[in-house]
């Protein structure tokens, strides 16, 4: 009798393994091969794989252009006579739109002051990439622009710590994780992972709705095109939203700030906790300088300020919220020493924006709320400082064509 429940036991426990194998694990396994290989079908957001960059921006999906970025579409052969800019960054390259952001502004002024379509600044970036990324970037698709002159925007609050080596930043089901560049494998065109999809996406579904959670418990109302609208929370295009409240609850931005003021803690950077990531940075920006330089195309690298460099008020709250913080123990413009010696040693142009911004702060709110971004009155300032430091090498250049041609006359 024993021997029988025994068995009756055994195949209860072998009928619930197997009904659970046909109903649970193949179901999932079959989501999991669906989600890759439907995944251009299925997925249509605002990012796609791209083998060389891991991410680009999808052409011509909100305004943008035929390689993603935030601006129109140019000839890409520049018209004689006339002068082509290019903007190399991040997301600040995505803030206000593609009419409002500070690059747009910028041509704006120069067609003021030139007059109409003299001067081409086009919108060269991609969320969520730092300076070696946009290296890559500007090798594959902004160089096809020919341009004069390319800017460098590095953003000091996430430049150098996010740049990473061996980091590959791709996107899967229009999520984007990090992997390491040895560990990517492609089969078919498609980016295999060690995670589960399905799992990825139901963990930033949740990741957002938490975040709009928090945000009520603060009162916030957040717009439809907020970043929270999107799977990504991080890399997302962002619009102008001055007349909206911020799109992270006060804790949730703070935390961010607090993340990026830790680079420039003076113990670690003493210790060289940091030389990894600025070496690769000072590396992509020599291989940048000694490509432009091959095609006669000047280069001016531009530095972005953290709002908590500027704003006093932001910086205090952020050392009020953490006690584990110590204002003595960093500096905090240590990114722009660094980077500002280094362009020095090696003979590269490159405007600071950090004392302009702080005298500004304090007549005017510089920065989106809750977000490291500008807001229309930051991109103009931006546009504002690029014009004044650029125009006298866009003088030199339309007066040597002036030139040029007189010459050609007499001859």
């Amino acid at each position: 009798m024993g021997n029988y429940f025994q068995f009756i036991k055994r195949k209860r426990i072998k009928n619930f393994l197997l009904l659970t194998f046909t109903w649970i694990i193949i179901p999932l396994f079959l989501v999991e091969i669906l989600m890759i290989v439907f995944e251009p079908y299925l997925f249509k957001g605002l990012y796609q794989y791209d083998p060389d960059l891991g991410f680009r921006v999808r052409p011509y999906i909100n305004g943008n252009n035929q390689f993603g970025f935030n601006d129109r579409d140019y000839p890409l052969e520049t018209e004689p006579g006339k002068f082509r800019l290019l903007v190399v960054s991040d997301s600040f390259n995505w803030a206000g739109g593609k009419d409002r952001n500070y690059t747009a502004l910028l041509e704006k002024k120069f067609d003021n002051y030139y007059g109409q379509n003299q001067v081409e600044v086009i919108n060269v970036g991609y969320p969520g990439t730092h300076t070696g990324e946009q290296l890559a970037m500007l090798k594959k698709y902004g160089l096809q622009y020919n341009p004069n002159l390319v800017v460098l925007g590095f953003f000091v609050g996430n430049d150098f710590r996010d740049a990473d080596p061996e980091r590959k930043r791709i996107i899967v089901n229009g999520i984007y994780i990090d992997i390491n560049k040895k560990d990517e494998l492609v089969i078919l065109g498609y980016p295999i992972i060690g995670k589960s999809r399905l799992l990825m996406f139901l963990q930033q579904k949740y990741k957002v709705y938490q975040e709009l959670q928090k945000a009520k418990q603060d009162s916030v109302k957040l717009p439809s095109n907020s970043l929270v609208a999107s799977l990504n929370l991080r890399s997302t295009p962002i619009f102008e939203r001055e007349k909206s409240p911020g799109i992270l609850s006060k804790k949730a931005f703070l935390q961010v700030e607090k993340s990026r003021l830790k680079f420039c803690n003076i113990k670690d950077l003493l210790e060289g906790k940091r030389d990894e990531n600025i070496n690769y940075i000072f590396q992509s920006i020599l291989e940048m300088q000694k490509l432009l330089k091959s095609r006669n195309i000047k280069f001016v690298v531009a530095i972005y300020p953290d709002e908590y460099q500027v704003n006093d008020k932001l910086l205090n709250e952020i050392f009020a919220q953490y006690d584990d913080l110590k204002r003595e123990s960093y500096n905090l413009t240590c990114q722009q020493e660094i980077l500002s010696k280094f362009l020095e040693v090696n003979n590269i142009p490159y405007i600071d924006m950090l004392e302009r911004f702080k005298t500004e702060q304090n007549n005017r709110t510089l920065y989106l709320l809750r977000e490291p971004h500008w807001n229309s009155a930051g991109n103009l300032l931006a546009a504002n400082i690029l014009f004044n430091h650029l125009v006298k090498d866009i003088n030199n250049f339309f007066l040597g064509k002036l030139l040029f041609l007189q010459v050609e006359r007499l001859n």
